[in-house]
């Protein structure tokens, strides 16, 4: 037993082998930023350190402790502006006579364009507003004011508004206007010196600045500059019986005005305006001014808003420099999570450089003796090797002198259970846990082997990423209720990600301990012992009572050294005391069947969460019905629209390159109604694919009453829609022109008698355009015609055509698997439902070489278009020999929705037929009672981890996709079958290796 002082560090001379050479122990090397980072650190402490002490960090840490008292306000105080809820705004208006109304809102906003290009407007507002009288005040103490206040924005879309030249008047008399206020508003007072009661008339005049601001127009998706005013401001708590409001804008500036201006008066979910027209000029008395004007005589409650918009062409107005207060809002939210980045990067480096470990001396030898009181335990915490802590203090205790044989034997079959468990994956939590609870952590501190890097920079670690975190979700929760203008706005990733950082930089920051000069020693000495230990290879040739064997296991991958140990602890201990030692819980847990175990419940888990992500992710192959948006309202702008008549006459002729083209032009002549708020617009879809097969779809151009539109087509699906983007607002009846070509409309097929042909399927309205109001509804389209027109040579060629038709029994129908309708009724062979009023039309004739073929659909009163007609897509389909066109589309392109079926189906039938093998085998091996089902082990795990996920699996995607399958979909009984045995089987197999039957 050693008699040196263990506070001394040991010296490397004793028990150094002579024979050993020295070994170098270069310094470290640091990336040039983290080098940089921790020097502007210790000089950062150092000039801390010289201008003042304790004081001066209590008054750092005061510093913080406000900044995290501020963000606990924000996160559990009042809201800043917060919006007004329903029950605010309702309760406002049931106490509207307790204060003040207007009789009379009148507003006049004339603006000018300054020499630079800016924007200035000059505001007089009269207000008539009725008071209450004083008999009404004794019930319930309302009144008795002896003004109003008007609330005015003083920040808008990032510009400064700066009210300026205000003044008021009360019934003439001209008032001292009080005015206080907040980085985004100022609130006027007009107050006389009485108590008002009855009817007064305020009227108030301010000029307002840069209210124009840049956009995006919604309608045409290009650049605008917009005036969008609010006339009440931000805050109208006040009941309103009437509203004159006028805009008057130079002549030059009105011809600017890409569209008409629109009103807005609005309540809530109420809502209403109007399209405004110029004013006579006789009424402004100005031809350099354009006047706009909008009255309302209705009753409003408090809290309502009244606007107007105007869209400029972009550079219409010069915009000033955002302010201040917008650059805070924009990039305020992301500030505290940007601080934290930068102080988790300061700590790296710190920990890495600044903190790091005390240097011994340049080189160590090795050593066959372990340093003078240094416990193996304590070596593990010198050399941060918690994985084998354990290991090496169980070693330690088969070790100790004065054991008895059997408690020899004892310790070391619990070292080796220990050194079986060493390394795996399943060990680390607790090895890490075992080494943050240890005693000999401390110990490190007492013995002056690691010091604790107390100081400013410490401090600053501790508390910024706590205050900053507190004030990150202070901010979240007080700009969600806000309009966001970040510049990114993910609320749940800043939480999160300022979470994860301060605790980073938290951890770092208190779990720093780096080792004095005494323990750099020491450790030195520790890896000189590693040295000789990998020399002898005691891990491997022991013996076990070798005392360097403890410390040998600190070195090399935990789990090989523990793999070792446990068979040198195998060999050296005897038959008996292995076998005394397999009976352990852990004797079944070889490092394989640790590891397999591990593999198969975390692909068990993962099983179950990709097929639960898979159904919430993947769009379903089979979605039902569709929903074309150009019939359902989803288009922008085409809510207040309706088709008086349809034209669409279509060609089929030969490209020159031999293959086939479809030119179409369609005529549709369209009401649009000023209802709505957005510019009306016209919407059209066509089918630019069948089954994978692309039909080239083109539109080459659009026109109104004539005159070229602007349009954009957007893929959607299997289709291609067309929206106009119309910046003017047309109203009433207007004649539009579509032209579009199929540059590839014909694609392989069978017919009916399972003969290769070239197939050509045109729809002119896509299926559902008949429920559509817009299209379906009263009055119908009159005339809504389909012409078809085929070259003579085409035709002698053609083999089978005729109307498309979803094919019924009673409609006479030819089978053309594969168009857009499953069958045709062949041209001339339509007939009317006998006793039809308006029956629906069809001719066909040859005349200059081109066969003709038109079909004019009307609608029979209640009963709607011939259901054989308007089932499916509009239009005709058409037969050929195949090869008959030069240039068949023969690629194929499988949409998503074919991609995502296939897929699932194979994963169905996977997944189904191995919990099928799975469950027969568990079920078969349970009914045997074979042991390995009811003990640890794979078996067990297989049964009862990864075949109920298996099944659990296959049963939740199968759900899925079949919930929406059409009836008669070939796969659906397969996939069925294999489903229901999975599941069958995998219940039984569960029930007969329940535990309780191994009793």
């Amino acid at each position: 037993m050693t008699t040196e002082d263990p506070a001394q560090p040991p010296a490397d001379a004793a028990g150094a082998d002579a024979s050993d050479e020295r070994i170098p122990d270069p310094a470290p090397k640091h990336s040039p930023l983290w080098v940089v980072l921790s020097r502007w650190l210790l000089a950062l402490e150092a000039w801390l350190r010289s201008k003042g002490g304790p004081g001066l960090r209590y008054s750092l840490r005061g510093f913080w402790a406000l900044v995290a008292f501020a963000g606990i306000v924000l996160l559990v105080g009042p809201v800043i502006n917060k919006p007004l809820t329903l029950d605010d705004i309702t309760e406002s208006a049931s106490n509207v006579t307790d204060t003040w109304i207007a009789r009379q809102f009148t507003a006049d906003y004339r603006v000018s364009r300054t020499d630079d290009g800016r924007m200035d407007v000059q505001v007089e507002e009269r207000i008539t507003a009725q008071f209450p009288d004083a008999a009404s005040d004794a019930g319930d103490g309302a009144g008795g004011e002896r003004g109003i206040q008007r609330t005015l924005a003083s920040q808008y879309q990032g510009h400064a508004l700066t009210p300026d030249a205000i003044e008021a008047t009360l019934d003439g008399t001209t008032l001292d206007v009080g005015r206080s206020e907040t980085p985004t508003q100022v609130r006027l007072t007009l107050e006389g010196d009485d108590t008002l009661q009855g009817t007064h008339e305020f009227v108030l005049r301010y000029n307002l600045h840069d209210l124009a601001f840049s956009s995006i127009d919604p309608d045409t998706g290009r650049p605008v500059d917009q005036l969008k005013w609010d006339v009440f401001g931000p805050s109208w708590p006040q009941g309103l019986s009437g509203l004159d409001v006028s805009v008057t804008i130079p002549r030059d500036v009105d011809e600017q005005l890409i569209r008409q201006p629109r009103s807005s008066l609005t309540w809530l979910m109420v809502a209403g305006g109007v399209w405004l027209d110029p004013e006579p000029q006789a009424a402004t008395g100005s031809a350099d001014d354009v006047t706009y004007r909008f009255i309302s005589d209705e009753n409003v409650p408090p809290h309502a808003h009244a606007g107007f918009v105007m869209s400029f062409e972009p550079g219409a107005f010069t915009m000033p420099p955002q302010t201040p207060l917008y650059w805070v809002q924009v990039y305020g939210p992301i500030a505290p999570l940007a601080f934290l980045a930068l102080t988790f990067l300061l700590a790296f480096a710190a920990r890495a450089v600044a903190w790091g470990d005390a240097r011994g001396r340049p080189w160590f030898v090795a050593q066959h003796e372990p340093p003078p009181g240094i416990s193996p335990h304590l070596a593990a915490q010198v050399l941060r090797r918690p994985r084998a802590a354990q290991l090496a203090a169980a070693l330690s205790a088969a070790q100790r002198r004065g054991l008895d044989s059997d408690e020899r034997t004892s310790r070391f079959a619990e070292a080796a259970r220990v050194a079986r468990g060493t390394g795996t994956i399943g060990d680390l939590p607790l090895a890490l846990l075992r080494s943050a609870v240890a005693s000999e952590r401390r110990t490190q501190l007492t013995m002056g082997l690691r010091r604790i890097p107390r100081g400013f920079v410490r401090d600053l670690f501790i508390a910024a990423p706590l205050a900053l975190t507190v004030v990150q979700w202070g901010l979240l929760r007080q700009l969600s209720y806000q309009a966001t203008l970040s510049v990114v706005w993910w609320p749940v990733a800043f939480v999160v990600a300022s979470s994860v950082l301060a605790l980073l930089v938290l951890t770092i920051a208190l779990s720093a301990r780096p080792l004095t000069r005494r323990g750099a020693l020491v450790k030195q000495h520790l890896r000189g012992v590693g040295v000789y230990s990998e020399r002898m290879q005691l891990t491997a040739r022991g013996p076990v009572g070798d005392r360097l064997l403890p410390y040998a296991v600190l070195f090399g991958p935990p789990r090989p050294v523990g793999k070792r140990v446990a068979a040198l602890i195998a060999g050296s201990i005897g038959e008996t005391a292995r076998a005394r030692e397999s009976r352990g819980d852990f004797s079944s847990a070889s490092s394989l069947s640790a590891g397999a175990r591990t593999a198969i419940r975390g692909l068990s888990l993962l099983l179950v969460a990709s097929s639960i992500v898979a159904v919430a992710v993947l769009p379903n192959p089979y979605p039902g019905p569709v929903a074309y948006r150009s019939y359902s309202g989803d288009v922008t702008g085409t809510l207040f629209m309706k088709v008086q008549s349809f034209d669409a006459v279509a060609e089929l002729t030969r490209a020159d390159d031999g293959g086939a083209r479809l030119a179409v032009a369609e005529t549709v002549t369209v009401s649009f109604g000023d209802e709505g708020a957005r510019v009306p617009q016209f919407a059209q879809q066509w089918r630019s694919s069948i089954d994978g097969y692309d039909l080239g779809l083109e539109v080459s151009s659009v026109t109104v009453d004539g005159e070229p539109a602007k349009f954009s087509v957007t893929p959607d699906a299997d289709t291609l829609l067309l929206a106009t983007e119309l910046s003017q607002v047309l109203t009433g009846t207007h004649d539009i022109r579509i032209e579009y070509a199929l540059t590839s409309p014909v694609v392989p097929a069978e017919d009916s008698s399972g003969i290769a042909v070239d197939r050509m399927a045109w729809g002119a309205l896509l299926t559902g355009w008949a429920n559509d109001a817009n299209w379906g509804d009263d009055p119908a389209p009159s005339p809504l015609r389909l012409e078809l027109r085929v070259p003579d040579e085409l035709a002698a060629e053609q083999t089978a055509g005729g109307w498309n038709t979803a094919g019924s029994e009673s409609s006479g129908t030819s089978g053309l698997p594969g168009a857009p309708g499953e069958a045709v009724i062949p041209f001339g062979e339509f007939e009317a439902t006998p006793g039809t009023k308006v029956p629906s039309v069809e001719e066909s004739s040859d005349a200059e070489g081109i066969q003709t073929h038109v079909l004019e659909l009307k609608r029979n009163g209640e009963s709607g278009y011939p259901s054989e007609l308007t089932d499916d897509d509009a239009g005709a389909t058409l037969d050929f020999p195949a090869g008959t066109f030069d240039r068949p589309n023969t690629e194929q392109v499988r949409t998503p929705e074919q991609q995502t079926s296939a897929a699932v189906t194979l994963a169905v039938f996977v997944l189904g037929g191995l919990g099928s093998v799975l469950g027969l085998a568990v079920a078969f091996a349970g009914a045997r009672r074979s042991p390995g089902m009811f003990r640890r082990g794979i078996p067990r795990d297989l049964a009862r981890w990864l075949m109920p996920s298996v099944v659990l699996s296959g049963a939740i995607l199968f759900v899925w996709l079949s919930a929406q399958m059409p009836g008669d979909e070939p796969t659906f009984l397969p996939l069925a079958l294999i489903t229901l045995a999975s599941v069958v089987l995998g219940v039984t197999g569960l029930v007969l290796t329940r535990a309780s039957r191994n009793r």
